[in-house]
């Protein structure tokens, strides 16, 4: 069997497909490919959110970006896939009803800018996706 499309249950993901066209070796040009997604995913939220240097949720899943509800994390599956992930943030007790309240609306509008940047896919099952449509042209 292969490998399904991730899915955390705290948060909506998307897939992008950054190295694409990069050789599987060419560590310097996936690097850069990793850096570009992180400046596109920071370039796309506001200036509430900070980055998160070397944090982990769970094993391979890496938190890029965070605010006071939610974060953006990142997790690379073995199709060279990146799946980010607009969830909530797992130390929320005390907000974790108005983080569950607003992480659908903000989170399918980070995902509309995000797609200014890359084609976005979206999982229609464990083992299939298809193409995200925007909800409205982002200004």
């Amino acid at each position: 069997m292969g490998e399904g499309l991730y899915r955390h249950p705290d948060g909506r993901t998307v897939y992008v497909e950054p190295f694409e066209d990069i050789d599987p070796g060419d560590d310097p040009l996936a690097r850069e490919a990793w850096r570009d997604l992180g400046e596109a995913i920071a370039s796309r939220l506001s200036d509430a959110w900070e980055r998160v240097p070397r944090a982990w949720k769970r094993s391979g899943e890496r938190i890029a970006m965070r605010n006071g509800l939610h974060e953006v994390w990142l997790h690379e599956d073995s199709c060279a896939r990146v799946h980010v992930t607009f969830g909530i943030r797992g130390d929320l007790p005390d907000t974790d009803a108005l983080a569950r309240a607003t992480m659908f609306v903000r989170a399918e509008a980070f995902f509309d800018r995000l797609a200014c940047h890359y084609d976005l896919r979206v999982r229609t099952s464990a083992w299939t996706s298809a193409r995200r449509v925007s909800r409205k042209r982002p200004t």
